[in-house]
């Protein structure tokens, strides 16, 4: 018999305060920029449409048994691949700053494989690793193959070339396998690797080994490879305890690149201050808890690895962004969950919640599910 229960009422509640700041900050930080084409609207009212979607998005995965998209999970993988394949080919795929990560959607400008490769890769894991068992702690039997679909993802989002969301798609991968039970020691080969092989992807291309060096002194090259980590840290010093106030903050104001995207949490820095980012990073943390609460409450294997998978994506993906906007770690392109500006990342995050919400329905499955 199942035990069914009302939706998550915590989750949803954060995600509803992160989806409102994330609307307010985008119009905030991009009020100036917008208004050079005369609508200084622009970019919230699109980020409005997208959180209207994606709320529609919420409440159809909220609604859908969590079971139910097992047998797609292989499907779905295949079509990110293919998807992640297509920004390549000319006339489909969007090539924008050098970077060829988005493809023509009939009904919208453009949409980001890479987003829907996240779902894709974690429904695919939670199904795996729901039926391999112990068989995951056997480097040939069951490790090898759970991370096998990294091969292709990886290699596709680092050929676009977006590190950033390579970084995440890994380290959510681990932790799924870690909730698995997998050995120690074949995580800690894994992460040793993936360390040499990212050294090496650094050191071969020309802008990365530029963030690095910006990374470790920023100042060095003021106006050229440290700029942005530079406005960055401008913003968030300027910002002091308490902030300039809302809308009262002068690095978006063509100063501080990328302000409503990836670095839309130093805009915020500045003008609500620590105070603020605190606040929005304990909220992130709350997610992930409440997240990972859910996942070890339900009983299902698959319903497990799923919620885990999930909290860890928005969360750990919360945390890089934070990571790179205080130059904690070398700049990568990654927005932060709910908050920056983008269709395809605030709609698939909030499809991943209501798969989430709808896993907190149950955590007792329905009997003779499969």
């Amino acid at each position: 018999m199942s035990s069914k229960r009302s939706p998550d009422f915590v989750l949803f509640t954060l995600t509803i305060a992160l989806l409102v700041v994330g609307v307010f900050m985008v119009f905030d930080a991009s009020y100036a920029r917008a208004g050079q084409s005369g609508d200084s609207y622009f970019y919230m009212k699109r980020q409005v449409i997208f959180a209207v979607i994606g709320l529609a998005m919420m409440f159809v995965g909220m609604r859908i048994p969590y079971w139910a998209l097992r047998p797609v999970a292989l499907s779905l993988l295949l079509i990110s691949i293919v998807g992640l394949a297509l920004v390549f080919v000319p006339g489909i795929g969007i090539e924008v700053n050098g970077a060829n990560r988005w493809v023509k959607c009939p009904g919208f400008q453009q949409f980001q494989p890479s987003e829907l490769a996240k779902l894709g890769l974690i429904l695919y894991l939670a199904a795996y690793l729901s039926s391999t068992g112990r068989d995951i702690r056997d480097f040939k039997r069951g490790f090898f193959w759970a991370l096998l679909p990294l091969a292709p993802l990886g290699g596709l989002i680092m050929a676009e070339p977006d590190m950033g969301t390579t970084i995440v798609l890994t380290g959510v991968c681990l932790a799924m396998i870690y909730m698995a039970g997998a050995r120690k020691r074949h995580l800690a080969a894994v992460i040793a690797i993936g360390l040499v092989l990212g050294s090496a992807l650094i050191l071969m291309s020309h802008y990365r080994r530029d963030r690095v060096l910006a990374f470790v002194n920023p100042f060095k090259d003021y106006y050229g490879s440290g700029y942005q980590v530079c406005r960055s840290l401008t913003a968030l010093g300027s910002g002091g305890v308490f902030g300039v106030g809302l809308c009262e903050g002068r690095e978006k104001l063509f100063y501080l690149p990328a302000e409503h995207t990836d670095f839309i949490f130093a805009v915020l820095g500045e003008e609500v201050g620590l105070i603020g980012t605190a606040s929005i990073a304990f909220l992130f943390l709350l997610f992930g808890v409440r997240g990972i609460a859910i996942a070890y409450r339900t009983k299902d294997s698959f319903g497990r690895y799923l919620a885990g998978g999930i909290s860890a994506l928005i969360s750990g993906q919360a945390l890089l962004n934070m990571l790179v906007v205080t130059s904690s770690v070398p700049a990568t392109g990654v927005p932060l969950p709910f908050i920056s500006y983008g269709g395809s990342s605030l709609a698939l995050n909030l499809f991943c919640v209501g798969i989430l919400l709808g896993i907190s329905k149950y955590p007792v499955p329905v009997k003779g599910y499969r």
